[in-house]
């Protein structure tokens, strides 16, 4: 053994001089590199016309001296960073470096804003709407705009119709407008809008056609809704106004840039999606589609009263709460209703009351007892002629300690898909590398991203989780809208919530904002959205919630148009929690400690909203 020991040393002798000089090796080599990794935006990212906009990512190691453009930028203690810098339109780069030489780049496209074009030179003119066929009625403005050299006198014409000068607005900016009212007698017409320079006797004009043709027609026509949840707006642009089934049908009388006006009234009107609704069947405006009120009949239900409403057409409706009931607006409809059944049953409406509220707008009334309306559904019987108005009585929380929304099924909805959307296919997040994928795939996120590249998809479930866990001590059933992976539309949410029996949605998101915003122009935090009056309570007391406990600015209570929050039979509530694009708040939100303290406030507004006793102190009745 001795002897096996001595051969041992004398051949790690022999070696020294090569561990000498491996150790003079690693002594010398120079320190890892750091790196800089750019996660928003894209590579390649098309970017609006703006002068300032964010980018965001992560460097290694968190303590270097980071500059981005030359400018130094802040990085968290984490390694996360966040700019607001300036940018050019075309191709544009941010240029990122580290104090020991390593250099990143990330580039993206800019839009170049419409400045005018220089008044030397070749003069040039193109229109700037019309840019598919329009249909016009008597009474319409017809509106032309045009974009070119400047400070030239321009001339419009529309067809037969009129010509005449065009307005620059502002003097020198090469916007140039003009407008004609069509009359009766133009009916009939059709024609592509154009416009030109005035040129003299040595000089070169511009001229421009419109891509679209203008017709001008006095007959309106009759369509119908040909999917469920048509959106009807209160202008081409606007807000929502309504949502109707499929087979509802409408009066239209003109068209442009894929949109229908609906005329609801003498003063009213609509505009719906022209994809979304087709020819109708039957007879022609002005027979159709006018139709009148019959019987109502109420029938107590498990949930709290039904009523039909004899109607001999699919006309379009509007519901609103009130504070003692629900409004149910009907058009191209006169009342006839000469009976009313109620049900000796039914302890939730109390009375129904009806009007003419205009030439064919009828107004139905469904009184309750002031705050007794948990919610509605108005849709259209599939076995009779008639519209089948659901009324929903409030559920009944134990309110007993220790388990006080015994009783309450609660929706939770983790926002978003852990998918990218790719055109028409979906790609799992887990298979890619999102920092990586370049603009020009054509995938879209589903939710926003952090400069950790955490994901908000993510972050929504475990939030979800962990509230779903609080509230199911305190005795409520939770059902979520997604459990894991699996992909849930968007349009589908509220009706799972529905289906899975509940009489509460909490839509739970992170934030981000929009490219050319300025992440730093304001205190950023939580914000809390309500769309539907009876879902307003609920809002307000998780926001109040949020007040006492989380450690972040308050962006407020809030009305919110989302498809989520549109929710109309049961309370619904919207939270954004935290910002994910900002560093200290991805950090947050990515801790167990704050993601229990997202849950603790939420359940805490649930039971206020419930108006749940105070938790007992221990030892105490």
């Amino acid at each position: 053994m001795l002897n096996l020991y001595f051969v041992f040393f004398k051949k790690l002798i022999q070696m020294k001089p090569i561990f000498t000089a491996a150790l003079l090796f690693l002594t010398a080599a120079p320190a890892a590199a750091g790196e800089i990794n750019f996660v928003y935006p894209a590579e390649g990212a098309q970017l609006p016309a703006v002068q300032k906009t964010f980018v965001f990512g992560n460097i290694v190691p968190a303590t270097a001296a980071f500059t981005l453009n030359g400018e130094k930028v802040p990085v968290h203690s984490n390694g996360g960073f966040i700019a607001y810098l300036p940018v050019a339109g075309g191709e544009f780069f941010f240029r990122g470096q580290l104090a020991d030489g390593t250099t990143a780049q990330r580039g993206v496209k800019v839009r170049s804003g419409a400045e005018p074009w220089p008044s030397t030179g070749p003069a040039r003119l193109e229109i700037t709407n019309y840019a598919s066929d329009a249909e016009v009625f008597p009474g319409d403005y017809i509106r032309l705009a045009a974009f070119g050299t400047p400070g030239k006198e321009a001339v419009f014409s529309f067809g037969g119709l009129k010509e005449g000068p065009m307005t620059e607005a502002p003097a020198g900016s090469g916007r140039y407008y003009a407008a004609y009212k069509v009359r009766s007698s133009d009916a009939g017409q059709e024609f592509f809008p154009a416009a030109r320079f005035k040129a003299g006797l040595f000089g070169h004009g511009a001229s421009a056609r419109a891509k679209g043709r203008v017709r001008v027609t006095d007959a309106v026509s009759i369509v119908e809704t040909s999917t469920d949840t048509v959106v009807l707006r209160n202008a081409p642009e606007g807000g929502y106004i309504m949502f109707l089934p499929r087979g509802v049908k409408l009066v239209t009388n003109a068209r442009a840039n894929g949109m229908r006006r609906v005329v609801l009234g003498r003063d009213e009107e609509a505009w719906v999606e022209e994809s979304k609704v087709q020819p109708a069947q039957g007879l022609p405006y002005p027979f159709s589609p006018v139709t009148e009120t019959g019987s109502i009949r109420l029938k107590k239900t498990d949930f709290g009263s039904s009523a039909t409403v004899s109607l001999y057409e699919k006309v379009p409706f509007a519901a609103e709460v009130l504070e003692n009931g629900l409004r149910v607006k009907l058009y191209y409809t006169n009342q006839h209703t000469n009976w009313i059944v109620y049900d000796s049953a039914d302890t939730l409406v109390k009375n129904v009351a009806f009007r003419q509220a205009a030439a064919e707008v009828t107004e139905l009334d469904f009184e309750t007892a002031p705050g007794a309306l948990w919610g509605y559904s108005v849709s259209y019987s599939t076995s009779a002629r008639a519209l089948q108005v659901d009324l929903r009585a409030a559920p009944r929380a134990s309110l007993a300690w220790p388990k006080p929304l015994s009783g309450i099924t609660v929706v939770l909805d983790p926002g978003h898909s852990t998918f990218l959307k790719c055109g028409d296919r979906k790609l799992p997040l887990r298979d890619v590398s999102f920092s990586s994928l370049p603009a020009g795939a054509g995938c879209r996120l589903d939710g926003a991203v952090g400069p950790k590249e955490t994901f908000e998809v993510n972050l929504n479930l475990a939030i979800a989780r962990r509230l779903e866990s609080r509230l199911q001590a305190l005795g409520a059933a939770v059902r979520l809208t997604r459990s894991g992976d699996e992909f849930v539309d968007l349009a589908d949410r509220p009706k799972l919530a529905r289906d899975l029996g509940g009489d509460l949605f909490v839509s739970i998101h992170n934030n981000a904002i929009g490219d050319g915003e300025d992440p730093f122009s304001q205190p950023r935090g939580f914000s809390i959205y309500h769309y539907q009056r009876h879902s307003r309570a609920l809002a307000a007391a998780i926001h109040r919630a949020y007040l006492k406990s989380i450690p972040l600015p308050d962006e407020g209570l809030r009305y919110g148009d989302y498809l989520v929050a549109r929710m109309t039979w049961m309370p619904s509530a919207l939270v954004e929690n935290a910002y994910m694009i900002l560093p200290r708040q991805e950090e947050m939100l990515n801790s167990a400690a704050f993601q229990d303290q997202l849950a603790e406030a939420m359940a805490a507004g649930i039971l206020e909203f419930f108006h749940a006793p105070h938790r007992p102190q221990k030892g105490k009745p």
